[in-house]
């Protein structure tokens, strides 16, 4: 048997350490990738002492360039998978140039070369989860621009799944409210998922071969009404 290494991207967010214990706990080696250095040690630390895996890491800034990454999924001995948990939240509230090119960068542009890069590895089998958001299902006046960001990404990879192969296998994980940095003190959070929670739910979708993950669950039905509430209901509730 080849031997398997999750890459994680963004993987200081909450919901990505929590997956790669769940990696390593099934004894698969750790490539964790995020912007933070002395975080992303202490995880990788934590993981090589807790669970006795190979567990690398790479500080890298995915507003700027990922040549670095394309180069290490080229180069790697053994197989890959792939959690994409990387993204920026800017709300509308706080978009400008700068920002607007920011977020575009990382989670659209960036997202998109990496998926592209990722499958196209000669390898026996892919798996794939990306992290997106139950934002992507409707604009909203509060984020909209993150929320058509995923949204964009949601729409690439449901065609990549329509093509896939079977010994492909990508998900799409549409998160709700998660009881993260980016939810704390936030207006309109009626529940907050926990973060271990989620990322054991990722975990065992992909292990089902799922396609679609709405987490929580009772997701599902909400995103129902809401895409198909009439607009000027939905203007008024401010939801």
């Amino acid at each position: 048997m080849k031997t398997r290494t999750w890459v994680i991207l963004g993987a200081t967010s909450i919901i990505a350490e929590q997956f790669a214990h769940l990696a390593a706990q099934a004894g698969q080696s750790l490539l964790l990738v995020a912007r933070d250095d002395e975080q992303l040690a202490i995880i990788a630390n934590d993981m090589k002492l807790r669970y006795q895996v190979p567990c690398e890491l790479i500080s890298l800034n995915m507003a700027g360039t990922i040549d670095k990454l394309l180069a290490i999924f080229d180069q790697r001995v053994g197989e890959l998978d792939l959690l994409i948990a990387h993204s920026d939240f800017t709300g509308n509230n706080r978009l400008d140039a700068k920002t607007i090119t920011r977020l575009i960068k990382i989670n659209i542009l960036a997202t998109v070369q990496l998926i592209h890069g990722y499958l196209n590895l000669k390898q026996t089998q892919h798996h794939l989860i990306y992290l997106s958001s139950v934002a992507a299902c409707r604009g909203r006046a509060r984020n909209s621009l993150y929320g058509g960001s995923k949204a964009a990404i949601e729409i690439y990879l449901q065609g990549l799944q329509q093509a896939a192969a079977s010994t492909q296998h990508i998900m799409i994980a549409r998160l709700g409210f998660i009881d993260t940095r980016q939810t704390f003190g936030l207006s309109g959070i009626f529940y907050a998922a926990s973060p271990e929670a989620c990322a054991a739910a990722c975990w065992k979708a992909m292990k089902r071969k799922k396609r679609m993950l709405y987490f929580p669950a009772f997701w599902r039905g909400i995103v129902v009404i809401i895409t198909r509430l009439p607009f000027f209901i939905y203007k008024r509730s401010g939801i």
